[in-house]
């Protein structure tokens, strides 16, 4: 069933100094800003068509932020989301929050269950106000009501969550997506618990960095499912009931498609120009392609970090440049707003002639202490350790006349595991527990055929050890500018040998 119907005036006219940030359109012909995402002021009258609802579910993959967007079923420009003025929309901050870099891949599971949409059949200036006439006027006009005007609301609630994988070149991005593929998790694929399985499966077991990230709206007060429930819950969203629906989608129109309107061209050329008429276009663009690259930059620095801290000359340089080249971009976003008229040239952007940075890293081993007894373990994933951020967080040892067992507690951002080498006689130490930015520095002991005496160190002081008098003495300590990721080495019913496993930074490579 439809109707038509007259819509009232929304608010009075925003003064010249109101602020930017204003909050998002609610009602068909409201006035609004396509830079900063913000309603404005009322200044159109119409008739309006009320649709009923409906209820959707989706699952794709994503190669770049255009994708997600539209997944997302975002239609406007992601000026508002990375731009200078902040985001206001709750979409727009989930966006902003995957902080995707260059060459992420997502895959987006999207439900959404609307109650109804009113869209524009008929628009015109409210009576009594005359079309904006020259550049004063038009600024004026642009104050209070902005480029462009809400033509169709639509209300409701959505589910999403986004598994992102932050791959870190074309090459790594395209050998995911192939590796997606053989699972049965890329496209047309059936949203059932089977999925969920391979989705479960296939995170945990990625090479590349991931995260999870969930949004509900329309619902008071909801609860998120579990990681592993993602795919049932979606499913079973149109069936909850919306008993706070919100919009969750608008469509906007600029003001020169208003009948009788005058010349706004001057604004609508300077709009293009900006955001152009897609998600990622415009100026946008190269916003969007700055942002990812902070990202990723911040996302090595984060990294360099945690295992220390390490000086990469070229990503600082390259992180400078990007900070100018944004700073030059929103200079220009906030002249925009100031005289919408005015003519604006692109500047240019040299931190994008770079690429994007990849971590790169040196893995090395400390020499074997003890024999060849055993089979052999290596705890270390080094493709995935470093970028991952895994260190040891707990150490513990079985001891008698020589090493039982190794016992190693990890931790990073894949979750918490342990690692026990050996068998269960002799005698447990007490844990060595390892905080954020302690490593291990040194191991020390006595070795033949296998670990007769073991002692770890680590970087403030403290230490665990034991055994017995046997073998030969050893001493090994990391080298400098280098950190410990973990243990490798040959276990059987004791600790047949050990090995330390170190990396050491390299400059990052560029692509």
């Amino acid at each position: 069933m439809t109707e038509s119907k007259a819509v009232a005036d929304v608010g009075p006219p925003a003064e010249a100094g109101a602020e930017l940030a204003a909050a998002p359109p609610v009602a068909v012909f409201q006035g609004y800003d396509s830079v900063t995402g913000g309603g404005m002021a009322t200044a159109l009258t119409g008739e309006t068509r009320t649709t009923g609802g409906e209820s959707s579910l989706h699952y794709r993959v994503c190669e770049d932020v255009d994708g997600l967007a539209e997944a997302l079923e975002i239609n406007q420009s992601l000026s508002i989301s990375f731009g200078p003025f902040g985001s206001i929309d709750e979409k727009m901050k989930f966006v902003q929050k995957l902080n995707v870099t260059t060459h992420s891949t997502s895959i987006v599971v999207y439900a959404k269950h609307t109650v109804g949409s009113d869209t524009m059949t008929d628009v015109a200036l409210k009576p009594g106000r005359t079309p904006p006439v020259g550049s004063a006027a038009l600024k004026a006009f642009f104050r209070g009501f902005g480029d462009a005007f809400v033509s169709s609301i639509t209300r409701g609630g959505e589910y999403y969550a986004v598994y992102t994988f932050y791959a870190q070149t074309r090459d790594e991005q395209t050998e995911l997506e192939v590796e997606m593929k053989a699972q049965g998790i890329f496209e047309g694929v059936t949203l059932d618990a089977a999925l969920q399985v391979k989705l479960n499966k296939f995170t945990s077991s990625s090479k590349t960095r991931v995260s999870v990230e969930q949004r509900i709206s329309g619902i008071l007060n909801p609860t998120l499912p579990s990681a592993d429930k993602i795919i049932e819950f979606a499913g079973k969203f149109s069936s909850l009931p919306l008993d706070s629906p919100t919009v969750i989608r608008f469509d906007t129109s600029g003001y020169e498609h208003v009948p009788d309107f005058g010349d706004f061209q001057p604004i609508a050329d300077n709009r293009d120009f900006f955001v152009g008429d897609e998600v990622v276009a415009g100026l946008t663009a190269s916003l969007v392609k700055l942002q990812a690259l902070q990202n990723q930059i911040a996302w090595l620095q984060r990294v360099y970090a945690y295992y220390g801290g390490h000086t990469d000359a070229k990503v600082n340089e390259v992180a400078g440049r990007a900070q100018g080249d944004l700073a030059a971009l929103n200079k220009l976003l906030h002249a925009y707003h100031n005289d919408p008229t005015a003519a604006f040239t692109a500047p240019a952007l040299p931190s994008l002639a770079f690429g994007s940075p990849s971590l790169a890293y040196a893995i090395n081993e400390s020499p074997a202490q003890g024999g060849a007894g055993g089979a052999p373990f290596n705890d270390v994933d080094v493709l995935a350790f470093a970028s991952r951020q895994t260190r040891v967080s707990a150490l513990q040892l079985r001891t008698s006349s020589y090493v039982e067992k190794l016992h190693v507690g990890y931790q990073g951002a894949a979750g918490t595991w342990e690692a026990d080498h050996g068998g269960d006689a002799g005698t447990l130490t007490s844990v060595l527990t390892l905080l954020p930015g302690q490593f291990v520095t040194k191991i020390a002991g006595r070795s033949g055929t296998r670990v007769d005496n073991l002692q770890i160190t680590v970087s403030d002081g403290r230490s665990v050890g034991g055994g017995g008098g046997a073998g030969g003495p050893f001493e090994w300590s990391v080298p400098k500018g280098s950190f410990v990721l973990g243990f490798a080495g040959r276990s059987g019913g004791n600790l047949d040998q050990v090995r330390v496993v170190y990396a050491s930074f390299q400059a990052a490579t560029w692509a």
